[in-house]
């Protein structure tokens, strides 16, 4: 069987439910080719008690309230990762959709891969230029620059 097909190494397919998440998945599916094992990864923040706070200054949320807070930022996540999943299969991938959680998107993404030893991870680009890219990073790039793997970044315009 060949590496990527069915029950070898899986594509990583990092998914935030953007435009341009779903075109990585259209030109990834394209570019890579139909039958390949894909997960598709959403990555999630983490919400802790110390995250709010309102006019009157920080606000010590009760446990009961984070833990609910935390499973609909999870049930959130997962039907973001199923919507790419099903995507993913409509491109021609054998998808299963994951999600992982924690503050930094393209650590996440990087540990997946490596935890799955992902033959290469397909994430889109925002396009970003100047001062904001500058300020707010890319996780694209930081995936490209971090990751001992291959990286398809798919930009806004590909495939146009």
């Amino acid at each position: 069987m060949a590496a990527g097909a069915a029950g070898g190494r899986p594509v990583l397919i990092a998914y935030d439910g953007s435009d341009q998440a779903k075109g990585a998945i259209a030109e990834a599916g394209r570019v890579l080719g139909p039958g390949r094992r894909a997960v598709v990864l959403t990555v999630r923040g983490e919400i802790e008690s110390y995250d709010f706070a309102g006019l009157g200054g920080a606000t010590t949320l009760d446990p009961a309230t984070v833990s609910a807070m935390q499973d609909a930022a999870q049930n959130e996540a997962t039907v973001v990762a199923e919507e790419g999943a099903e995507l993913a299969r409509a491109a021609g991938f054998d998808a299963e959709a994951r999600v992982e959680v924690g503050p930094t998107p393209w650590q996440e993404i990087i540990g997946a891969a490596d935890q799955l030893d992902a033959e290469v991870i397909a994430i889109g680009s925002r396009g970003r230029t100047g001062l904001k890219k500058v300020l707010l990073g890319s996780v694209a790039s930081a995936v490209a620059q971090h990751s001992g793997r291959s990286v398809l970044i798919v930009h806004p315009d590909a495939g146009a």
